[in-house]
């Protein structure tokens, strides 16, 4: 099973996400910060990638940004997370390059649902 990359700087919404993807049987791996996502990304060849809007250090456009120039993270699927339920920022974020949009709070079933479209052969 594909390892999955969850980026939030929410503790909890960083857990909820890792729970349902191990309840999958995926391997989760945890990022708090843009800089430590870019890390594991990179280093753990994660095979998809949720990825919060609103972060401390760097928000998620710039992370999906770093993401895409890089060779080895540029085909990753990245599904961005965000509070705001906009129009306008799915749109963004697409033409930066994610494959999908939710918006947060995620249901359970949603999140579930979508790492199996993601994660399914």
């Amino acid at each position: 099973m594909p390892r999955i990359l969850f980026v939030d700087d929410d503790p909890v919404t960083l857990e909820l996400m890792g729970q349902a993807a191990r309840l999958l049987g995926h391997q989760a791996i945890l990022a708090r910060t843009g800089a430590d996502a870019l890390v594991k990304a990179g280093e753990q060849n994660p095979g998809v990638i949720f990825l919060d809007l609103m972060m401390p250090d760097m928000d998620g456009l710039q992370v999906l940004g770093h993401l895409r120039k890089e060779d080895k993270t540029k085909l990753i699927p990245v599904i961005v997370l965000s509070a705001g339920a906009s129009l306008d920022d799915a749109i963004v974020c697409q033409a930066a390059g994610a494959q999908d949009y939710l918006t947060k709070p995620v249901q359970l079933q949603t999140l579930m649902d979508t790492i199996k479209k993601y994660t399914s052969p």
